[in-house]
């Protein structure tokens, strides 16, 4: 049996593939963060004193095992180097509604300029709220800041539709924006990192279907490798992930070519695949439940698919618990619920 750990010692067992007393649960909080808290996302978006009380109010209401900082987390670096943002609502978060480079006829990237901490972005004040949570809970669970990764950056800074056209008919152009938006990701990755924090980093539009795996090969693993590389190199803080949804088992050799230390699975991914994939590594698995039902509160299905999961999962030390980020709308209670069932599915292995 295994005494009860703290939430670091169970992150670093499930990190190392070690057994712990039980698997890590770590819920996609964002802009619920805010709703804990009392206020509208976009309000706790611009906030770093607000942010920071919202990630520490969320996890002294779930005691999740590892806590996030950030609410609108793909927008910072995107609007520091220019992308407009939308206000939101009482509910919503802010989203990116102009891309810079759009207009363009040929891809320039020259015309950006590497953006530093200061008034006119939100850089400084993601890095101050992720130091003041490690500051006031980094003891007890690893803490860390959220940031957008290069391929989502230059989608956001170029569209979609237009880099991918870019892929195509000038890589050359499309690799120098990405040395523009890695820049800026090894910045802030440091200055994070600088601030004790470990480093999400999230590349939302770089999962299948969206594009296919050669392309993630050529356009997404150098860049996030280099960037987790420089952490793992330089600082002595909670490892570093890649995290994006989709088809991940199609992507897991990449994911272990840039060495991230998560890789996130819905409860329908062939876990047997990623058992033997991540044998001996330091590797997590996170499975997710669908977050609409957790909104929803249908624990029927909630029930069902935290059952698939942990059977799947079963003799895997490296599994965590998870869904997507949870809304701001999902009833703390109803979160709370869900943390009951993931614990109640997992093995226990501790002694009081």
């Amino acid at each position: 049996m295994i005494s009860v750990m703290s939430s670091r010692e169970r992150m670093q067992a499930a990190y190392e593939n070690r057994p712990a007393d039980r698997w890590p649960f770590v819920p996609s909080i964002y802009e619920h963060g805010a709703r804990v808290l009392g206020c509208a996302p976009v309000d706790a978006a611009r906030s770093a004193d607000a942010m920071a009380q919202a990630a520490i109010a969320s996890w002294e209401t779930y005691r999740h095992d590892l806590v996030t900082v950030g609410i609108d987390i793909y927008n910072i670096e995107a609007e520091a180097f220019g992308c407009r943002v939308s206000s939101g609502d009482h509910a919503s978060i802010p989203g990116i509604v102009s891309h810079p480079l759009a207009d363009q006829d040929e891809l320039n990237p020259d015309v950006l300029t590497l953006p530093q901490p200061g008034p006119a972005n939100r850089l400084g004040l993601i890095v101050e709220a992720s130091a003041r949570v490690r500051a006031r809970i980094g003891g007890e669970v690893w803490v860390n800041g959220c940031m957008g990764g290069p391929f989502s950056q230059a989608v956001e800074l170029r569209g979609f539709e237009n880099l991918v056209a870019d892929m195509r008919e000038a890589p050359e152009r499309v690799h120098a924006l990405l040395e523009k938006t890695t820049a800026l990701s090894l910045q802030q990755a440091a200055r994070l990192s600088e601030a004790g924090c470990g480093v999400n980093l999230f590349e939302s539009w770089a999962t299948i279907p969206l594009i296919d795996p050669p392309t993630f090969g050529a356009y997404v693993v150098p860049y996030n490798k280099r960037i987790l590389e420089t952490i793992l190199s330089r600082f002595r803080t909670p490892p570093p992930s890649l995290i994006m949804g989709g088809n991940t088992a199609r992507l897991m050799d990449h994911f272990i070519e840039a060495r991230t230390s998560l890789v996130v699975a819905d409860f329908n991914t062939d876990f047997d695949f990623m058992r033997a994939k991540t044998a001996g590594r330091r590797m997590m698995v996170r499975g997710c439940v669908d977050p609409k039902l957790i909104e929803k509160a249908d624990w029927p299905r909630v029930e069902e698919q935290a059952a698939k999961l942990a059977a799947k999962a079963r003799g895997m030390n490296n599994f965590v618990w998870g869904c997507g980020a949870v809304s701001y709308n999902t009833r703390p209670e109803d979160l709370l619920r869900f943390r009951e069932v993931c614990l109640r599915q997992s093995p226990s292995r501790s002694s009081s």
